[in-house]
């Protein structure tokens, strides 16, 4: 038996739990593919594993191929374990408890239309930089108010950087589809940061799916200079069991 299987062999739920819980990752994920290969592993260990692998990373690259680079690849075998033996029932039922929640609760999906250039009058930039940058809050607040035209609430939304002015603009009377989208792409971009950004971001897009917004302005995001974004086609889902407490 090799040193892996001495390690693994015999030991029991809670033992395999202890040893998956705190092994260090970047000494390797081989012991952990020996855990999750163990009829002895829990539920909770190998969902655990499966989303402290982050499984988002890995949605790009279909499941019958190996990666070039042999740690993605360690992590990427470790994930096929878990996907193939997890909906089959392999795992124990044990008193281990895991909830996955907190790994995918604000997990963002950004879908391929937000991307695309919206439909209205062209849009156009005649604010500076130099008249926004010394602005305080109070004059984001004022300013954003006091927008007269969806133009002019376009020009201020081109240079926001933070939460708060997106929500001032998203709530703004002339905001439309372009505006929502241009601010989008600026929370994306410039206040990934944020841990409330996730939360925004997804409300944007739902409200766009309701309509919350008329057609006003053109906006396009792939000629932007500031919208920095890699459209990673997903070729894999993550199963909904997944997402399920044990």
């Amino acid at each position: 038996m090799d040193q892996l299987g001495e390690l693994i062999n015999d030991k029991t739920s809670e033992e395999l739990h202890y040893l998956a819980t705190r092994h260090n990752w970047d000494n390797g994920v081989k012991v952990l593919q020996r855990i999750t290969e163990s009829s002895a592993c829990s539920e909770a260990t190998a969902l655990e594993l499966f989303w402290l692998a982050q499984p988002q990373d890995f949605q790009q690259y279909k499941l019958d191929i190996t990666l070039k680079d042999e740690y993605q690849n360690e992590v990427f075998v470790l994930l096929k374990i878990i996907l193939r033996n997890y909906p089959d029932s392999f795992y124990q039922k044990t008193a281990i408890q895991f909830d996955p929640a907190p790994f995918y609760e604000n997990e963002l999906t950004v879908p391929d239309w937000i991307f695309q250039k919206t439909n209205g009058e062209d849009s156009y930039i005649y604010y500076e930089e130099d008249e926004i940058e010394d602005w305080f809050d109070t004059d984001w607040k004022s300013n954003i108010q006091r927008a007269e035209s969806a133009i002019e609430l376009f020009n201020i939304a081109w240079f926001m950087d933070e939460p708060e002015q997106a929500a001032l603009i998203l709530e703004h009377p002339l905001c439309d589809k372009g505006i929502a989208v241009l601010v989008f792409w600026r929370l994306y971009n410039e206040c990934a940061v944020y841990t409330e950004t996730n939360g925004k971001l997804k409300e944007i897009i739902q409200d766009i799916l309701n309509n919350a917004y008329p057609e006003v302005l053109s906006y396009d995001p792939k000629t932007d200079e500031k919208v920095d974004y890699k459209n990673t086609k997903i070729v894999w889902e993550i199963p909904e069991i997944f997402r399920k407490a044990v």
